[in-house]
């Protein structure tokens, strides 16, 4: 998870803030408390911190026999002194302590103050119990008080820890004290951390790498990036998300490991740049991609996926962003591999393992149809049933709609709508709590007979909740055996929709956001762009000018004698010949030429790459594609278009410069009579 101190966010842009900062109140705010916590429970080891006069700090998971041995006093066990002295040696030490506790010490120096962190496990071996339980008889002392298990802590085993712990503190230290330097972009993105949000999405790999490219998306604007992970059995790195323009191509990008760009990539540890993607990619992404930035995510030695942004000049404050980002990622997987190590050698329950894969192939579905469908076949294959139902609250309606089913007739169907509080699964929904039900002929809440339709007569009805919200309900009946569900079954499968209901939230978000950002960029009357894309577009092509010094063309057009025809036939005619250029100068134009509304019946393009001499040409027969269309379609009244063309850098060194010369050059269009193409 993140290590932030949440109450730094705000002051971190001031001066004062960062020199004062302490490392004692930083180790001990929110967020970092939750780290050790974690750790903690993880490792099965009491942690701790201490001041360099051995004052302890913090104190977390504390183990039952050092909480008994802390009573003993000096005199018999010299604790806790006798755990964090021995981390003022030079290396970090793992020892015994003086009642044969396995521990480790180790010291953390930074903005000028120094503590230590001090991890204590079991007995180191059972001979050190016996020597610790000989001191108690020898002092008389009463018996020890402790109900926990009983485990030992081998000292070899426990080497690896410490220099885990020293390496992430340090490096997220680090990571800290750079962050203080930069500017306020720079803190817009930490501002993204939430711990406990990034500290459950850390538990599944691909939920994280899906907010990794988000939050990328959210920083840069809509810029072509792709994720890619390592399939192992397939030895490639395959892109499996990706965002921005060209989103469809970018997914389609493997990497072998063995190619220059990957060890290059793993030589520097560091993000590389490639200017000419055909030097490293011989096979190519097609014309849209140009360049790439390769950002890698290690663990340890190991590199599990790949960070790919294309067609972005990033600048020297973008990359160090990137990296301190690159740096929380590469945290928050380090801390998941800590916790499948340490949980590695316990034996979990089989149906817990098979909830633990089902789970991991169902957040990385991000259709909505599909993720809903999988959900309810996992969850009838989870606990061995024949029938069930996906209900999904419609939050407009307040109707529960079955957007899954599997059963043996059609008495339920699909897109079926339930009101809410209607039937079992609306008072489920209204109640907020799951049911279980061994005999609805027999349970007094029902007593009805069983229906015609179900083979047994127990079921169950689950709510499920997206944090406190009620988003819908799952309904599974017929187990296999023909046996009642049972409590152990209410609690695997109520387990396993806490474990999606992320999964499920962020694609009933994506399926929202996908339209709401189509909305945002597009004419509502012919679907093309919008004016608000094509200031960004303007802008990106003046970036690739400014990098690659290759002159764009822009050009502006409208109907001439559209009042007219307004006036003659309607404006619901006149909506439907707009719709009709807008359509004809779509498919008349290059794949790399961009179209949108500018207002009214204006219309202007963007050709990237393009010098005058070839946008003229562009623009004639553009010109002539359109006013084909429209005397096929418009026979009673044939229209012509005047186009005026500008080119940057040629004739504007701005955006809006670059507009107002192809308003005046298509002023001028009009202004001769019309049906023309003028040119500065």
């Amino acid at each position: 998870m993140p290590i932030d101190d949440k109450d730094s966010t705000h002051a971190s842009g001031s001066a004062e803030y960062r020199e004062g900062l302490e490392l004692r109140r930083l180790l001990t705010s929110g967020a970092w408390v939750e780290y050790f916590e974690e750790l903690a429970r993880a490792t099965n080891t009491e942690v701790s911190l201490q001041d360099s006069q051995g004052t302890q700090i913090f104190l977390t998971n504390e183990n039952s026999f050092c909480r008994y041995v802390r009573t003993l006093g000096p005199d018999i066990v010299n604790c806790p002194a006798s755990c964090w002295q021995p981390a003022q040696l030079p290396e970090i030490p793992v020892y015994r302590c003086q009642a044969g506790i396995a521990c480790f010490s180790l010291p953390v120096e930074k903005f000028g103050d120094r503590v230590f962190i001090t991890g204590r496990g079991g007995f180191a071996s059972y001979g050190d119990l016996q020597g610790f339980l000989a001191i108690i008889r020898q002092h008389h002392l009463p018996g020890l008080p402790v109900s926990t298990p009983l485990y030992f802590t081998e000292l070899e085993g426990l080497k690896a820890l410490p220099a885990y712990v020293s390496l992430s503190v340090n490096r997220h230290l680090n990571t800290v004290e750079d962050r203080y330097s930069l500017e306020e972009k720079f803190f817009r993105i930490t501002s993204l951390f939430d711990s406990q949000a990034f500290g459950t999405l850390s538990k599944s790999p691909d939920l994280m790498y899906r907010y990794v490219l988000d939050t990328i998306e959210f920083v840069f604007g809509d810029t072509p990036a792709a994720l890619l992970t390592l399939d192992r059995g397939q030895a490639l790195y395959r892109s499996v998300h990706a965002v921005g323009k060209d989103r469809e191509e970018t997914l389609r990008l493997t990497l072998a490991p063995d190619i220059a760009l990957m060890k290059r990539i793993h030589d520097t540890k560091s993000a590389v740049f490639f200017e000419d993607l055909r030097a490293v990619l011989p096979s190519g992404l097609g014309e849209a991609m140009k360049s790439a930035y390769f950002i890698p995510l290690f663990v340890g030695e190991d590199l599990p996926a790949v960070i790919a942004i294309f067609n972005r000049d990033l600048s020297r404050e973008d990359m160090k962003m990137l990296n301190a980002f690159r740096e929380y990622v590469q945290m928050n997987l380090e801390n998941q591999n800590l916790r499948r190590t340490a949980l590695s050698s316990g034996k979990a329950d089989e149906k817990l393992n098979a909830l633990a894969d089902i789970s991991r192939a169902i957040v990385a579905i991000l259709d909505k149809d599909q993720l809903l469908s999988t959900l309810l076949e996992k969850s009838l294959e989870l606990l061995h049933a024949e029938q069930g139902s996906l209900m999904i609250l419609d939050s407009d309606t307040s109707e529960l709609v079955i957007e899954a089913r599997k059963g043996r007739d059609d008495a339920v169907q699909e897109k079926m709508r339930f009101k809410r509080g209607e039937g079992i699964s609306g008072m489920v929904l209204d109640q907020g709590g799951a049911l279980l039900v061994e005999d609805i002929e027999k349970d007094p809440r029902f007593r009805q007979l069983n229906r015609p339709r179900y083979r047994t007569k127990s079921f169950m009805s689950i709510p499920i909740k997206i944090e406190d919200r009620l988003a819908g309900v799952l309904n599974l009946s017929d187990k296999v055996q023909g046996i009642p569900f049972t409590k152990q079954d209410l609690n695997l499968i109520e387990l396993f929709i806490h474990n999606v209901a992320i999964a499920i939230e962020r694609s009933l978000l994506y399926s929202q956001t996908e339209r709401l950002q189509k909305l945002s960029i597009t004419d509502p009357l012919t679907g093309i762009y919008n004016r608000r894309y094509l200031n960004r577009r303007l802008s990106e092509e003046i970036t690739r000018y400014n990098r690659y010094r290759s002159p764009f063309s822009f050009i502006m057009l409208d109907l001439d004698k559209f009042k007219e025809y307004n006036d003659t036939f309607g404006h619901i005619a006149g909506d439907n010949l707009i719709r009709n250029l807008a359509s004809v100068m779509e498919k008349s134009l290059r794949t790399i030429d961009i179209a949108a509304r500018f207002g009214g019946d204006e219309f202007v393009a963007i050709f990237p790459q393009t010098p005058k001499v070839d946008a003229i040409q562009i623009s004639n027969r553009l010109k002539e594609k359109i006013e084909k269309s429209m005397a096929e379609h418009n026979a009673d009244m044939p229209l012509s278009i005047s186009v005026g063309l500008a080119t940057f850098p040629d004739d504007a060194s701005s955006i809006m410069e670059l507009i107002e010369k192809t308003d005046q050059a298509l002023y001028l269009a009009k202004k001769g009579g019309g049906n023309r193409v003028v040119y500065l």
